[in-house]
């Protein structure tokens, strides 16, 4: 049986944790406010409005219509494998002109034309099948090859941006293995 002295000690223990939490709750309130200036403050200054924006940046669009041109470069080193040109509906590839590259040269045709720009075109021939995409939305690509050296990969209707930037990593590891075959 418990004594007088042990029920005492435990309402004490009680008015202590009641206290703290309390006090801890308070905090969390607190908290909460702090956090909501803090995101207020940050959205006010982080944020540009476009007419903040100098007019020349809408200038600064390459010529062709292309929203984006991305550099592809070799990662180990930053080498300029090429330009990436984005627009709405195509992807073209410029090779840089000092890399020398053959279509035959693997993985370009095994992996980036049959496993990864294959592989999507099946998606699309499926959507398609379904009724879920046009014929004329489906993506396509094709490669210029004057004189044994690649010069231009084209991708048409490639989706997505997710699609998008598999392509650009792609392309850029397939033509960093191409060089490395090559050497």
């Amino acid at each position: 049986m418990s004594t007088d002295s042990d029920v005492k000690e435990l309402a004490e223990l009680r008015e202590r944790l009641e206290e703290r939490i309390r006090s801890l709750q308070e905090e969390l309130e607190t908290s909460k406010k702090l956090l909501t200036i803090v995101d207020r403050q940050l959205s006010e200054k982080s944020f540009v409005k476009a007419t903040d924006f100098p007019s020349e940046v809408a200038l600064a669009r390459p010529e062709g219509g292309h929203a984006e041109v991305r550099p592809m470069k070799r990662q180990k080193d930053g080498y300029l494998l090429g330009n990436a040109s984005v627009a709405k509906d195509a992807l073209t590839i410029d090779i840089a002109q000092d890399v020398a590259v053959r279509s035959s040269t693997p993985p370009f045709k095994s992996y980036f034309i049959g496993k990864v720009l294959g592989a999507m075109r099946t998606d699309d021939e499926r959507l398609h099948d379904e009724g879920r995409l046009p014929a004329d939305k489906m993506i396509s690509f094709d490669y210029e090859e004057p004189s044994s050296k690649m010069t231009r990969i084209t991708v048409r209707n490639y989706g997505d941006k997710v699609r998008l930037n598999e392509i650009i990593s792609t392309a850029t590891w397939t033509l960093t293995k191409m060089l490395e075959k090559q050497a």
